[in-house]
């Protein structure tokens, strides 16, 4: 049974309505700011739905999409205007101002990447910046590009928006905050006289060692660490990887798996109970993660590492 056509009228609701009911789309949220704005990145996949409208309006915010796929070229309702939207490559990035309402049929398959950030959430990230009289992201609605940094940045995602329930708020909310960041520096109506490169203070530098280091088994998001060093979210994550030389996720990721390892090599505690008090969501995710830094699974490392260790002495 094809699902009923939405009336062109109703372009506030489409995209809602269409993504909830016909289209698999993951979200993920970050709130990065004190004014309870959150950004929100999506992939949406889909066939082709030529009964299916979607569409925007009214909302007071970018939309920034970046395509997996190539995209044949097709054409979009924006008012009473109707435009052309030529061929899409793959990872070419488009920008719209979601202030204006568009409507559009899904006559081909979709799979991309898109983010909604906030105006406000915006100007959050100007004024760290050191930009003055921001008033938005300054680009012609409808621009595309390829661009190797937003690429880079919607890719990292795709882990994440593949298992939602497992996606780690640091690490999620350190990407979207780059990506922020980044748009601010090459879009922003003017550019800051100067980057801020500073990084924490010492006593900032170990509060949020010791926030992280608390329980790793608790999640902690970029925010919080920044209300707790009095900076915002773009300038502890700038500052923090200028002191430590690695994102805070990055960081906390390595702490649990140093943790990990003396469980391991402490006794037989199963593999699963080491994942849970470390922090991990799993013992798969445990085993990839393990992997991926430490060149071997946890099993194999676990009895390489037990047949070295001394009786008597503490691991190490």
């Amino acid at each position: 049974m094809q699902p009923p056509a939405l009336p062109a009228s109703s372009a506030s609701d489409a995209r809602s309505v269409a993504e909830t009911n016909f289209i698999s789309a993951t979200i993920l949220h970050s709130q990065l700011t004190d004014d309870g704005e959150r950004l929100s990145v999506r992939r949406t996949t889909c066939d082709a739905l030529p009964d299916v409208e979607m569409g925007y309006g009214g909302i007071e915010a970018h939309l920034a999409r970046l395509y997996l796929q190539p995209t044949p070229a097709c054409t979009m309702q924006q008012g009473r205007r109707m435009l052309q939207l030529a061929p899409r490559a793959p990872m070419e990035c488009s920008f719209r101002d979601m202030r204006d309402p568009c409507v559009w049929r899904i006559v081909h398959p979709v799979d991309i990447i898109s983010f909604e950030l906030p105006r406000g959430a915006m100007a959050h990230w100007a004024r760290d910046a050191g930009l003055r009289g921001f008033h938005g992201l300054e680009y012609e609605s409808g621009l595309t590009m390829i661009d190797d940094v937003i690429t880079h940045f919607g890719l990292a995602l795709m882990a994440p928006l593949a298992t939602p329930g497992r996606a780690p708020a640091l690490f999620v909310d350190y990407i979207l905050n780059a990506f922020c960041t980044y748009l601010v520096r090459i879009m922003g109506r003017e550019l800051p006289d100067g980057w801020r490169r500073g990084g924490l203070a010492l006593w900032q530098e170990r509060r949020a060692k010791e926030m992280m280091e608390a329980d790793l088994r608790a999640p902690v998001t970029l925010k919080q660490l920044a209300d707790a060093c009095g900076l915002s979210a773009a300038h502890f994550a700038r500052a923090f990887r200028q002191s430590v030389g690695e994102p805070p996720h990055r960081w906390l990721t390595g702490r649990r798996v140093e943790l990990a390892k003396a469980l391991l090599t402490a006794g037989e505690l199963p593999l699963a109970d080491i994942a849970l008090r470390c922090g991990f969501s799993d013992q798969s995710h445990f085993t990839q993660v393990f992997s991926r830094l430490c060149g071997q699974p946890p099993s194999a490392w676990r009895r390489a590492h037990q047949r070295n260790v001394v009786p008597g002495r503490h691991p190490g």
